[in-house]
């Protein structure tokens, strides 16, 4: 879900003026330790919960940017929001939707003088700040603020204990199955109690049983009598042959792992409580810490999961891991600079390769970055941005990245010789991958026969499945075979287009085919490219479409070998 598109900062510790753009629905943030990457979540956590840390309040001893002094003393947030379709306003809040809209921006000031007490101003879509908002108002945007769960889980947050703190959310999951039942039916309703509570952790149970090695029977440990509901309920589970343990007993990384179900699984129930939360944000510090790999791997996949187009949840994490900077939706370099923290939205792989040379995070096997996307090798740059174009504008169901070889493995050469030289020198990680994300490799349409067959060879396994050159049959049957590569796969209006602006020279052939001179193709290739990519719709991309769909079919089909 993407709820929160931008983020302000001005003033705040390290964060002179700060401004995050186009934050996706996984988000990583990415720089050396004392950068300010948590200066970013603590600020999103003063604006939603008024405090900087949990129990702390804003102090402008510490929190104010020192580096601003000719500025006003005074430190702001701005958070511009773009509701999706899932976000309803319960009955009795049509005056605030009324007053907010679906896409505004709000943001709040703190003074000196009135530390406590934020002035707020509202941003219709697009449009300026109209003023400090009047009381009557900001009780509005306070009952909007209300339906967003913002959590911020700090890197020395204490996974039992976490869990100890939202089991008061479990606790009303229980509570609203008291209601139904009357005082002389005390053991049908513990009975109950405990089969309610056996399936609603059934599915974590499942998940910990899979990836903990030793773990099983994880239960929650319901109350057996009325004395024990005024307690808080904890988790017990069966550790090998021994018999069962109390969730502070669990090794740190199962935990963790335990913690962020239950925050998810808080959360979730109090969506349908009634329209009290339509949202939940979390910002998370170093997610990675106590992991091993495997489990890194699985809780970035997790946290993918919570964030869907349809779910409710938007993530902001810290990282010094690979794994969470791939399995992000968009990343944010940040650095420590003589003027404060430096924030610049990055591409991913760019976000990833950064970290590694500065030692940030460790470096990812050329064939294992993308973890959590299907990748798909190609010749050359121009044909991943053509494609990446297409997928784009045809509406591709899979997230699918469009690599070359000297993208993964800057010591490989781009073209056929790089594609068989990084499959040669990587071949073992190509097993590696998540099966839900193989690696593809799609090849021009004039690849020779042989070259295809000794390319599939040195995949290995599954690569009939995973390896193809593009067809001649999805060309337009106008456009010659004189265009090598994937412009024979530039419908004829685009060409002739690019011809009447002096891009390349066309010729008629047999049948009146546009046809081209290989010298002329040559010299033309850069210009055409960005004369194609100035140009593209979904018109313009008829035939590249079939490639986008053979990816897709691939994806699914490996998923399932």
């Amino acid at each position: 879900m993407q709820l929160i598109r931008s983020v302000q900062i001005e003033r705040f510790r390290s964060l002179g003026d700060a401004r995050l753009d186009g934050l996706a629905d996984m988000v990583a943030l990415v720089g050396p330790n004392n950068c300010g990457k948590s200066n970013v979540l603590r600020a999103m956590n003063l604006f939603f919960n008024d405090e900087t840390d949990r129990g702390e309040l804003l102090d402008f001893s510490r929190d104010y940017h020192l580096l601003r002094r000719s500025r006003p003393k005074e430190i702001r947030v701005a958070v511009e929001f773009s509701l999706p379709a899932s976000f309803k306003f319960r009955k009795g809040l049509e005056a605030v939707e009324e007053l907010l809209g679906r896409q505004f921006a709000l943001r709040k000031t703190w003074t000196v003088a009135a530390p406590f007490d934020p002035t707020l101003e509202i941003a219709p879509a697009g449009e300026n700040y109209v003023g400090i908002v009047q009381p009557e108002d900001a009780f509005k945007v306070r009952q909007f603020l209300d339906l967003i769960e913002f959590r911020y889980i700090p890197n020395r947050a204490v996974p039992v204990e976490e869990i100890r703190r939202e089991s008061p959310g479990i606790v009303q999951a229980l509570a609203r199955r008291i209601a139904n039942y009357r005082p002389q039916e005390a053991k049908q309703l513990f009975q109950s109690l405990e089969t309610f509570a056996r399936n609603i952790v059934q599915p974590i149970a499942r998940d910990l049983e899979e990836k903990c090695q030793g773990i099983r029977d994880l239960e929650l440990a319901t109350p057996g009598g009325p004395f024990e509901l005024l307690f808080s309920p904890g988790f017990r589970t069966s550790v090998g042959a021994g018999g069962k343990v109390e969730d502070s007993y669990l090794g740190a990384g199962v935990q963790s792992l335990l913690m962020f179900h239950i925050l998810h699984l808080v959360d979730s129930y109090g969506f349908q409580n009634f329209g009290w939360r339509q949202a939940a944000v979390w910002g998370v510090e170093e997610p990675e810490s106590s992991l091993h790999r495997d489990l890194q791997i699985h809780l970035a996949l997790l946290f993918r999961s919570y964030t869907g187009p349809t779910d409710r949840f938007q993530i902001l994490d810290t990282t010094h891991n690979e794994v969470f900077i791939y399995s992000a939706g968009g990343a944010y370099q940040l650095s420590a600079t003589a003027e404060g923290t430096q924030v610049q939205r990055v591409p991913i792989a760019q976000a990833a390769e950064a970290a590694a040379q500065l030692r940030v995070t460790g470096s990812q096997p050329p064939l294992l970055k993308h973890l959590f996307d299907p990748l798909v090798l190609v010749e050359g740059s121009s044909d991943a941005l053509i494609l990446d174009r297409a997928a784009q504008l045809t509406g591709a169901r899979s997230r699918l990245v469009f690599v070359t070889p000297s993208q993964l493995d800057p010591t490989c050469p781009d073209g056929l010789d790089g594609v068989k030289e990084l499959l040669v020198r990587h071949a073992p990680d190509v097993s590696r991958r998540l099966p839900v994300c193989p690696l593809l490799v799609l090849l021009d349409w004039d690849v020779p026969d042989g070259t295809l067959n000794s390319i599939m060879q040195k995949y290995g396994p599954n690569a009939s499945l995973v390896v193809k050159r593009m067809e001649e049959s999805w060309a337009d049957e106008t456009v010659h075979k004189s265009f090598r590569g994937i412009e024979r796969f530039f419908p004829p209006d685009v060409l002739r287009e690019a011809a009447n602006g002096g891009v390349l020279a066309l010729a008629k052939g047999p049948g009146g085919r546009l046809q081209v001179a290989p010298d002329d193709l040559a010299r033309a290739k850069g210009r055409l490219h960005e004369f194609f990519l100035d140009r593209a719709n979904a018109q313009a991309c008829r035939h590249i479409r079939p490639a986008i769909k053979w990816a897709e079919l691939a994806v699914k089909q490996a998923r399932a070998a």
